[in-house]
């Protein structure tokens, strides 16, 4: 645990969207003896997560979603107003945002489809800190305000830039739960 404690604190891996994921109980607790044991709170923006569930298929490592379904909702979004050319204005910026052309990010809040350059949202994640950083962590959406990792919102561009299969992937789904629940 001093390591994984000492290796999130690093600035080498300070800025990475990391999350600490604990399967067991006796490493959770390991985990947070030793953040009391140094007076060393974990790093900011780091997610600790904990899934104690029996050795069983149904959890544990077995439950770690390998794909991109837990961002399917926000992938879905994204893809639904690029697909309509609805981006509308840079959040930041107010430039019209061109459809298909540049990088475009969408905050990822259920509710907001706010959009902006992907240099904007940079330059804006990057303005309330000082420091030295050239890529950014985290930052407020400024039109609702929710909390946007960087990892997230470049995680889910990139996939709908460089992803088509994957994204037509999580639209079907995303279609075919909405016709289930019709039913």
């Amino acid at each position: 645990m001093s390591n994984i404690h000492l290796l999130t604190g690093v600035p080498s891996f300070v800025r990475w969207p990391l999350n600490v994921h604990f399967l067991a109980r006796e490493a959770y607790t390991a985990w947070e003896s030793r953040i009391q044991a140094t007076r060393e709170p974990s790093r900011d923006g780091l997610e600790i997560l904990t899934d104690f569930a029996s050795s069983s298929s149904s959890g544990g490592i077995h439950a770690l979603p390998v794909d991109y379904s837990p961002m399917a909702e926000y992938v879905v979004k994204a893809h639904d107003v690029v697909n309509f050319e609805q981006e509308g204005r840079c959040v930041h910026c107010a430039e019209e945002l061109e459809s298909g052309k540049g990088l475009h990010g969408m905050c990822p809040n259920d509710k907001c489809k706010t959009m902006g350059h992907l240099d904007c949202w940079g330059k804006h994640a990057l303005s309330g800190e000082n420091t030295t950083h050239i890529i950014p962590d985290r930052c407020s959406c400024p039109s609702c305000g929710a909390p946007v990792r960087w990892g997230d919102m470049v995680k889910e561009l990139s996939l709908r830039v460089r992803g088509n299969k994957d994204v037509q992937k999580l639209v079907k789904a995303a279609e075919k739960a909405k016709k289930i629940a019709a039913i």
